[in-house]
């Protein structure tokens, strides 16, 4: 397989990278519909079942963080060729634990979740690379494949464990059938990130920038939400209309689909938009929060199962805007060498909000005994709290976005004039008039408050070429 080494990256060829990317989160969202599986029939607490989602999460995180910089180092298919056998295990183990032990389902999520960081933080990247024909189509394209994945893979789970035999193990052997189809498409793509010889550098796994306030502010202070918010949508407000669902797995199925499918079906509308100076996606994003969890609260208060649906579909459009937002600012933020790690770290402050369904099933109880009112009406409140959360961070993160900069040696500069935040297009022209700037083309950059200046301004580095593709 030599020869495929020296293949030419033709326009299509990034979509083989997606299709293995789609397997992979197809399989690591089959556990929405599945959650009712395990209720009902293996009589497990709901405690136990967001545990699980918890435990993906716990997975996911260390394998975002430490295949990212190994990507970069070694190669994307270094990461991505074993991090397909890894999914194809955990999907494995999940199939045997309703014959086994409960325990097994636990392993299964971790290892899974462990698979899915690998595949997400070389593939994107890689895919990335790969579009060649439209350069900043790439976080845009690797969040669609993503998404769609998520969103079919509990559509597909709630039908297949509503309907056929066998509800636990069924929907996982559907997944391994994907994942060797995936692996062949996949396994003698181009390499875009030649190995570097030697060892790795001895660097920290979550660069730089990442430490800063900038990158607080404009990422980190709401990446939680892109999945929090999701989750909530399919694992914890549906829960409560449940008694009135003929089929209640294909329900769930159909919610978790509708969150991750709006999702994909917004992202072009958030790219868009973005281009064109709308407000900062993530503002958008959660503005969107904001209203689907007062949705939410709507939902469980009256015990609508239909209006799980609508909110939903705000809770997807928060989703698919924020994570749109997160990988662009990512992208401009990070040097070539660097893409991977920053990606994910991004991607493990998101699937933070994997664990919000299992903090829930302890803090609305707790709330209610506390405030003396029913379980409903406390998950009710913290629904609230949250609506609450996301109008009062939009304010400083609409601030942060609209004065960052992106290093001019890795990606195209930000959008100033246009429609956008008050004062950008203003600060724009400020920037154009301004002396002593550092080289043609190069405005002067106002740190954000907490900025270590010698860590993260642009001129204190030297400047560098946008990342190349090399076959």
């Amino acid at each position: 397989m030599e020869h495929s080494e020296e293949e030419a990256v033709m326009p299509r060829t990034w979509r083989r990278v997606g299709a293995a990317m789609f397997t992979v989160a197809f399989g690591a969202n089959l556990f929405a519909p599945m959650l009712e599986v395990y209720r009902e029939q293996d009589g497990l607490s709901e405690s136990f079942v967001t545990g699980m989602l918890g435990i993906y999460a716990a997975g996911l995180v260390p394998a975002l963080l430490v295949f990212g910089p190994v990507s970069d180092h070694r190669g994307r298919r270094a990461v991505m060729r074993p991090a397909l056998a890894v999914v194809f295990a955990a999907s494995l183990i999940l199939a045997a634990a309703s014959q086994t032990s409960e325990w097994l389902l636990y392993l299964g999520r971790w290892i899974m979740g462990f698979g899915v960081g690998m595949a997400m933080s070389s593939g994107s990247a890689w895919v990335k690379q790969l579009s060649t024909d439209q350069p900043g189509a790439g976080p845009r394209r690797a969040t669609v494949v993503l998404s769609a994945g998520f969103g079919a893979g509990p559509l597909a789970a709630g039908l297949l464990a509503q309907f056929l035999p066998a509800p636990q193990a069924t929907p996982f052997m559907v997944h391994l059938v994907l994942v060797l189809v995936g692996a062949a498409m996949v396994w003698c793509v181009p390499e875009t990130q030649p190995a570097i010889q030697g060892p790795r550098p001895r660097q920290p796994l979550v660069p730089p920038i990442a430490l800063t306030g900038r990158f607080f502010w404009v990422v980190a202070a709401w990446a939680p939400w892109v999945f929090g918010t999701a989750t909530v949508a399919f694992a914890s407000i549906p829960l409560y209309t449940l008694s009135s669902v003929r089929f209640p797995i294909a329900y769930l199925g159909l919610v978790a689909s509708v969150v991750m499918l709006t999702g994909v079906l917004v992202q072009p509308l958030a790219a868009r938009l973005g281009e064109d100076g709308w407000l900062p996606l993530s503002v958008t994003g959660l503005g969107a929060a904001s209203a689907g969890l007062r949705l939410g609260a709507l939902t469980v208060t009256w015990h609508l199962s239909w209006l799980a649906i609508p909110t939903a579909v705000l809770l997807g459009v928060s989703y698919g805007f924020m994570m749109v937002a997160g990988l662009r600012e990512v992208e401009l933020l990070a040097r070539p060498h660097e893409l991977g790690a920053l990606i994910g770290v991004f991607y493990t402050l998101t699937y933070v909000g994997f664990a919000v369904p299992f903090v829930l099933s302890f803090l609305a109880p707790a709330v209610a005994r506390v405030a003396g009112v029913g379980k409903t009406t406390g998950f009710v409140w913290c629904l609230l709290a949250g609506v609450v959360v996301c109008a009062a961070s939009a304010v400083p993160v609409a601030r942060a976005a609209s004065r960052v900069v992106p290093d001019p040696g890795t990606t195209a500069q930000r959008r100033l004039t246009g429609p956008g935040p008050r004062g950008v297009a203003s600060r724009a022209r400020a920037l154009e008039r301004r002396p002593g700037r550092r080289g043609p083309g190069l405005p002067d950059q106002e740190p954000l408050p907490g900025d270590p200046l010698p860590a993260c301004t642009p001129w204190d580095r030297p400047a560098h070429g946008a990342d190349t593709l090399s076959a």
